[in-house]
């Protein structure tokens, strides 16, 4: 029996932002699902089954920290990822998300992030113990350069 595809759900009101998370996690294997708005957002993860989520901290309406802790309501064993232009993050934020990383930070971070989040709430093998991901940098318009 096939495994189905691990699902991640991205929440970003920047668009370029949003397109580049989807084509660098789709190119590590993942099925990425998308949203523009953390109300967007709510609703995606409504009515998909997702594995974990990885959300834009400033975002207009409503910000990351909210959609969070909705979604941590729904549902409280959802991994979920912020990123964030900022380089800290207020301590209620970090309550209710399961990892943080900066928008600055390299792609690998990402990368590692999500698969800590995913073998925490699976209770695989720690992180050290998964294959790092390939080193990749991508340009602008998500291109491997």
């Amino acid at each position: 029996m096939a495994r189905r595809q691990t699902t991640l759900l991205c929440v970003d009101d920047n668009q370029s932002s949003l397109n580049i998370c989807k084509i660098i996690l789709e190119d590590f294997g993942y099925k990425v699902l998308t949203a523009s708005s953390g109300r967007d957002g709510l609703e995606v993860f409504a009515l998909n089954a997702v594995d974990a989520v990885i959300l834009d901290y400033q975002m207009p309406e409503m910000n990351g920290e909210l959609v969070a802790a909705e979604m941590k309501r729904t549902n409280p064993r959802i991994p979920i990822l912020m990123l964030s232009g900022m380089v800290s993050l207020p301590e209620s934020v970090l309550q209710v998300v399961d990892e943080f990383v900066a928008k600055g930070d390299p792609v690998e971070f990402m990368l590692l992030a999500v698969q800590q989040v995913l073998s925490r709430n699976e209770k695989r093998k720690p992180v050290s113990a998964v294959t790092r991901p390939r080193v990749a940098y991508y340009d602008s318009e998500a291109r491997i350069v």
